[in-house]
């Protein structure tokens, strides 16, 4: 995968960066098997996290957007299949994935967008 090319002073997004990001997208895609087995179909909440990652990381067709999908979808499979019920196990498995979840994406946002590099026009804080 080539590295993304830079945006201002923003580091460039190499391969590891996309490694964590498709982690994160197998994060969410376990948390959302768990959601949806526990809630039922109507409950998207992981699921709107992970189209909110499409829209900043792979907007467009192509290999990342593809890897994410691709990601996402192996986490739903694999946890579909430890989780038949919803039951205490399956309630604390939601909870990890949530958890670590966070600490990927906190330490993507630091490591990628230092807080002085999101400041000003086109920031995001």
């Amino acid at each position: 995968m080539m590295p993304a090319l830079p945006q201002g002073n923003l580091p460039v997004r190499g391969p590891d960066y996309f490694r964590d990001a498709a982690d994160l997208a197998g994060i969410l895609g376990g948390a959302h098997a768990v959601r949806v087995l526990c809630n039922g179909n109507d409950d998207q909440y992981w699921r709107r996290y992970m189209a909110d990652l499409l829209a900043y990381e792979a907007p467009e067709a192509g290999s990342v957007r593809s890897s994410l999908v691709a990601a996402f979808n192996a986490g739903y499979s694999e946890t579909s299949d430890a989780f038949r019920v919803c039951d205490g196990r399956a309630v604390e498995a939601e909870a990890r994935f949530a958890r670590t979840g966070e600490e990927l994406a906190v330490r993507l946002a630091t490591h990628y967008f230092p807080k002085g590099a999101r400041r000003g026009a086109g920031g995001f804080e």
